[in-house]
């Protein structure tokens, strides 16, 4: 919305006002209607920036939505953890706007698709990752940051909207500045994007060893020990097959013997992660205002 935006006062102005001064209304005896210069109240602007450091800023263009794009490499990140509890994987963007005057900005975050390298589309709307990607093994959160940008703190996820793998909070009519705010320079806030593997939990080997003897007056004596360790589960996509191998060998000795061995062996194939869609997130501004007439949106419409 780097359209800065001039709302404009004025447009034509009819004769239906009631309860003027005399001269007014002998001016709008002489002429009914009456076309009024614009007078600019003030200037709107909207913009994202995906990741952090010297990134661009994409500008929303007329008031219409910004699209951000999380590389499917940040995703296919997660399955490099290999703790039984690995931290999240942490990607970031902002948003930033102003509006002068009596207006301001809220906007609406939603997951919009992924995108395959091979081209690909499927849209992720209802929260729902396709098959066999590594976003469909992770829940993904899409949230604003705390104070100082930070994001370590993970929304729970609804008990009532369980099975999803994206999950977006505080995203509808998110209120960037408050109508009449503008405080000079534009607002910016920073959101968080916080993907996690869904692997088993871990689990604990137990051990435990008796011991029993008998000492050197005749007094049995016994010991018990135990210990655990800790067993995880490393995240990785399901398998897609088994590739088995299996050899014959005979050899023929110099006496005219045959010796004859054989072997087999297999290995588990995997997807390639490398192949991780990336995921588009859209941001779609819309213009508040002070006057309870107007109903937020790209255009100032007055509410009938």
């Amino acid at each position: 919305m780097n359209r800065t935006g001039k709302l404009v006062i004025g447009a034509v102005v009819a004769a239906v006002t009631i309860g003027v001064a005399t001269s007014a209304l002998a001016l709008w005896a002489a002429n009914s209607d009456a076309t009024a210069d614009p007078i600019p109240v003030g200037g709107i602007s909207f913009a994202a920036t995906a990741g952090q450091g010297g990134a661009v800023p994409q500008y929303s263009a007329n008031g219409g939505p910004v699209t951000l794009t999380l590389p499917g490499s940040e995703i296919a990140k997660v399955l490099d953890g290999t703790d039984p509890s690995p931290a999240p994987v942490i990607w970031r963007f902002t948003a930033e706007g102003q509006a002068e005057g009596i207006t301001g900005l809220s906007m609406d975050v939603t997951a919009g698709s992924q995108i395959a390298p091979n081209g690909a589309i499927t849209d992720i709307g209802s929260g729902i990752a396709a098959r066999g990607t590594v976003l469909a093994f992770s829940t993904l959160r899409v949230y604003a940051a705390s104070i100082n940008g930070d994001c370590a703190t993970l929304p729970e996820v609804p008990e009532t909207d369980p099975g999803k793998n994206i999950y977006l909070y505080d995203s509808t009519d998110h209120v960037l500045q408050t109508a009449g705010g503008f405080a000079g320079q534009p607002v910016r806030q920073q959101w968080c994007v916080a993907i996690t593997f869904n692997a088993d939990p871990p689990g604990a080997y137990a051990n435990e060893v008796q011991a029993h003897g008998i000492a050197a007056n005749g007094d049995r004596v016994s010991a018990v020990d135990s210990w655990r360790s800790v067993v995880a589960f490393p995240p990785s996509l399901d398998a897609s097959g088994i590739y088995r191998n299996h050899a014959d060998v005979v050899g023929v000795a110099m006496d005219g013997t045959a010796s004859r061995a054989s072997d087999q062996f297999e290995a588990r194939v995997y997807p390639d992660p490398n192949a991780e869609p990336d995921v588009t997130i859209v941001l779609d501004p819309k213009v508040t205002n002070l006057n309870p007439t107007v109903s937020a949106g790209d255009r100032f419409t007055p509410t009938p």
